[in-house]
């Protein structure tokens, strides 16, 4: 879905592409290849229209996985963004994708004029800090069976697309360990 499409559907009805406040560029980008990179500043945000991305932090040789982004998301080195400082996190996509992007000097622009650019901003802020509350919580609370049910549930496409290994990462535990989890799950 493109972005006009989802403002469309979730935010305005009346909504036309050409009501954008500022300059939108889609993008194909293809499997492995990085969207933001670490030790940059982030300047970009991004809209999902296709495929998935992988976010990841790296602290010395280890790299570990801190979210997935499905489509219809919007994601972003946001910290950097915000600071102007480097960004320590990383944007790969996993599967070739589509991506929507503007510039975050522009969203900041249209925010002082425009009530739904301001909107929008503040409901996916939202969004995106319940999704990172839950999976902390789930953390606390869950056991990684638990979780891993939790992920396909909602995304059963992560089983096709994204490698065990990755998914592994992104729990915190061997490839070996989630195996044993999905066999456990099938029998």
């Amino acid at each position: 879905m493109k972005l006009s499409e989802y403002i469309k559907h979730q935010y305005d009805a009346s909504f036309k592409e050409a009501n954008f406040p500022f300059k939108i560029v889609q993008k194909k980008v293809k499997k492995g290849e990085v969207i933001y990179s670490y030790y940059r500043v982030g300047t970009k945000i991004y809209f999902l229209n296709e495929g998935i991305v992988e976010t990841t932090i790296r602290f010395g040789d280890i790299e570990k996985t801190l979210s997935f982004i499905f489509e219809n998301n919007f994601f972003c080195a946001f910290a950097s963004a915000l600071t102007g400082e480097p960004s320590t996190l990383q944007g790969t996509a996993i599967t070739d994708c589509i991506i929507e992007e503007f510039t975050y000097r522009d969203y900041q622009k249209a925010c002082e004029i425009h009530l739904l650019a301001n909107k929008i901003g503040r409901i996916e802020v939202e969004k995106y800090y319940l999704r990172k509350f839950k999976r902390e919580e789930a953390f606390l609370t869950k056991t990684t069976e638990e979780m891993y049910l939790d992920l396909i549930n909602k995304n059963p496409e992560v089983i096709q697309k994204v490698p065990l290994k990755k998914i592994a990462n992104y729990f915190g535990i061997l490839p070996e360990t989630l195996s044993r989890i999905r066999k456990r799950i099938d029998s």
